[in-house]
């Protein structure tokens, strides 16, 4: 791909460059080893590579490597205000090992922009990208439309959880990126460097019969993308990528890009848009997600005592033998991700409070014992402990949904047996409410809402304005500012300004600031450039349009905390200084010759 073969070492740091892109969607979930208490993921590893190779190749070539521009500076500064931070973390452990995630990302920046002159390297990473996003379209539209195959088996290795959606959905996909919010960023940033490679390659060709079929693979990778950006129910990407593409659109007519690449974005938006229209018409899930429709049930049964402890005594453990039929749309599983497994509750009578029964207690819970389809019946033998303290109560009997919630909560009446306890011995006693009465209310959502975590970020951060409270910390300290919010480790501030204010301060935030500025500034004057050679200008126009989806993106969700997305915004970060060094040469003029 080159005007001459490259040596050894720069085929080297080629090679690491596209495994450390390939691995920010082929990330395996658990570390490959650690040192000390530093674990190092696959992202690191092929990430570590490309320094290493990097380092190397500038051993030989040192001249190349002193030149600094404003870019290394907003990098290596945003690595620093991490650092320093550091210093006034709670919890220095944690703080830490993110700091170091991102000075190692940093590190691949800077590998990345130092990549061999005259190697089109930005068409290499461009191709790998493009390459790992079929695989993972592929793999996304397999996971959703073809329901025989166990996908969450054979793809655990790299997810690490699919988030669940209102009250009894779980339909969100994650391909192999670990939560479904993740795969849309993926997408987003992704898919302006796939459709310009495909336009280089189209350029390449003479024959026209070839240039079609380039065109028609692009276009179905376009449609297939936006598919599956559809099915992650992340309303966010609906909105960033439509006006991502619509700028870039913009901007390639404009700077006389050729009709092809805006007609390939706009392409995108109306596939986009009319994805979600067919989705809210006839899903029931996206029209429940958009706000525009109301929940459907699948979960349906139908519950029949067979038999009970016949004497039943106080704060001691009793069997009952219940047949449940399932009159729901779903499969109940005895394992997995949709595993059903029947519950009790203890309702005091008449007033309806949770009685709270002895946290030592062994509470068994007794899953259904084979996958009963809709219309399938099965016997489920389930223990019960009994209250401590005589009254009047009302034993309830729910199938539970994993990772969901009560049955009864999506409508099915319970089974419900009312009890007296009087000097410890338990008889029946009569009520006039049905089962009806007894129904789980809706599941409690425990973790906070944008607007609450926005207030939390704002109160943490006015606590602490100068340095903030360190890197990574506003997960583990915002309950002190708002303690009225329940405590999620695993929350943060759904805002990439909010989140640099609240954990890096003041500073961190400026830092933040001059760091998308910057890059914007230069991948701007990148596509101003009209002197480039037409594969880097296809790339340039890429990545802006991938950092406006960022920033968009951005100011709604954060994603620094995954190593995979971040190493690939500081990929572009790197091929963004890359590109900006090789028109300052004149070195990317050769790059492609022909037009699109």
């Amino acid at each position: 791909m080159s005007e001459r073969r490259l040596d050894n070492r720069s085929q080297l740091v080629l090679a690491g460059a596209c495994l450390a892109a390939f691995f920010t969607a082929f990330e395996l979930k658990t570390p490959l080893f650690s040192i000390g208490p530093v674990s190092f993921t696959s992202s690191e590893i092929a990430g570590g590579i490309l320094i290493i190779a990097s380092l190397v190749f500038a051993a030989a070539n040192f001249s190349w490597y002193r030149s600094r521009r404003a870019l290394d500076v907003a990098v290596l500064l945003f690595a620093a205000s991490n650092l320093i931070s550091v210093a006034v973390a709670e919890d220095k452990s944690s703080a830490l090992k993110f700091s170091l995630r991102m000075l190692f990302a940093v590190l691949v920046y800077i590998a990345v922009s130092r990549l061999p002159a005259r190697s089109r390297s930005h068409l290499w990473i461009a191709g790998t990208l493009a390459v790992t996003l079929t695989l993972i379209t592929v793999i996304g539209l397999m996971e959703n439309f073809i329901s025989f195959v166990e996908w969450p088996s054979v793809l655990e290795p790299f997810q690490e959880g699919i988030v669940t959606f209102g009250t009894f959905y779980n339909i969100r996909i994650a391909s192999t990126l670990p939560y479904p919010t993740v795969l849309s960023m993926y997408l987003e940033l992704t898919l302006p460097l796939a459709i310009a490679f495909g336009l280089w390659l189209r350029s390449r060709q003479d024959n026209r019969n070839r240039q079609r079929w380039i065109a028609a693979a692009t276009v179905a990778l376009i449609t297939a993308v936006m598919i599956v950006q559809v099915v992650t129910f992340t309303r966010t990407a609906f909105f960033s990528t439509s006006l991502s593409f619509l700028a870039g659109a913009v901007m390639a007519y404009i700077y006389g890009y050729g009709r092809r690449f805006w007609e390939y974005l706009l392409l995108g938006v109306v596939i986009l848009g009319l994805t979600l229209g067919v989705m809210t018409l006839f899903s029931n899930k996206m029209a429940v997600r958009l706000g525009v429709g109301e929940q459907e049930t699948h979960y349906g049964v139908e519950y029949k005592l067979i038999s009970i402890t016949p004497e039943i005594e106080m704060g001691q453990q009793n069997t009952a033998v219940i047949h449940v039929k399932n009159t729901g749309t779903i499969n109940w599983e005895p394992t997995g991700d949709n595993e059903v497994w029947m519950g009790y509750r203890w309702l005091t009578y008449p007033d309806k409070q949770n009685y709270e029964l002895d946290p030592n207690a062994d509470l068994k819970a007794s899953s259904v014992p084979f996958v009963i389809p809709p219309g399938g019946e099965a016997d489920i033998q389930q223990s019960f402990i009994t209250p401590q303290e005589d009254g009047k109560y009302v034993l309830v009997f729910d199938l539970v949904k994993t990772h969901v919630s009560w049955f009864s909560s999506a409508g099915p009446s319970p089974l419900i047996i009312p009890l007296e306890f009087i000097n410890g011995k338990a008889q029946p006693f009569t009520i006039s409410e049905t089962a009806d009465n007894f129904k789980a209310g809706a599941p409690v959502l425990d973790t906070p809402t944008r607007e609450q975590l926005w207030r939390a970020g704002y109160k943490t951060w006015k606590a602490n304005p100068i340095l903030g409270v360190g890197p990574d910390q506003f997960r583990f300290r915002y309950f002190n500012y708002m303690p009225e919010l329940s405590r999620d480790e695993l929350v943060r501030t759904h805002n990439i300004f909010l989140e640099a204010l609240v954990n890096t301060g003041l500073i961190g935030l400026a830092v933040m600031i001059f760091l998308l500025a910057r890059t914007v500034f230069v991948q701007f004057r990148l596509v101003h450039n009209r002197s480039q050679g037409w594969g880097a200008r296809f790339v340039s126009l890429a990545l802006l349009i991938a950092m406006i989806a960022y920033v968009i993106h951005g100011i709604l969700d954060y994603f620094l905390w995954q190593t995979g997305i971040t190493f690939l915004l500081f990929i572009f970060l790197g091929l963004t200084s890359w590109l900006y060094h090789e028109a300052g040469t004149g070195a990317g003029n050769s790059s492609v010759s022909r037009g699109p």
